[in-house]
C-alpha cells in the first residue's frame, strides 16, 4: 500500500514538472516574440560580445599560433623525410624568414560593416 501511494506521488509530480515546463516555454515563446523584449535581448548579447571580444582575440591568436607552430613542425618533417627518401643525409634548411622566401600569410580576419 506504501508503495502505491509513493508511485503515485512521483507520478503526480512528474506531471506537475511537465505542467510548469510548458508554462515556461508558452512565455519564452510570448516573450521571444515581443518586439520589444527582442530589443532589449539583443542589447544585452552585443553587451555581452563587446565584454568577451578582448578574450575571444587572445585565444584566437593563441589558436592561430599554436597551428602556425604545429604546421612548420610538420613541414620540417616532410623535409627530413624528403631528404632521407631521396638518401641525402643532410637534412633541407627551412626557408629564413627575412629573404622573402617565406610563405605569405593570407589575412582571414573577416572585414568590418
Amino acid at each position: 500500500m506504501m508503495l502505491t501511494k509513493k508511485t503515485l506521488y512521483l507520478v503526480d509530480l512528474a506531471e506537475v514538472v511537465m505542467i510548469l515546463r510548458k508554462l515556461v516555454f508558452a512565455a519564452l515563446r510570448t516573450a521571444a516574440s515581443n518586439p520589444k523584449v527582442r530589443k532589449q535581448a539583443s542589447k544585452l548579447a552585443q553587451r555581452g560580445l563587446q565584454a568577451a571580444k578582448p578574450s575571444l582575440m587572445q585565444a584566437s591568436r593563441r589558436a592561430g599560433q599554436a597551428v602556425r607552430s604545429a604546421s612548420d613542425e610538420l613541414s620540417a618533417g616532410v623535409r627530413k623525410f624528403k631528404a632521407g627518401r631521396d638518401g641525402t643525409d643532410d637534412v633541407a634548411k627551412p626557408a629564413d624568414k627575412s629573404d622573402g622566401t617565406a610563405p605569405q600569410l593570407k589575412n582571414i580576419t573577416p572585414k568590418k560593416r
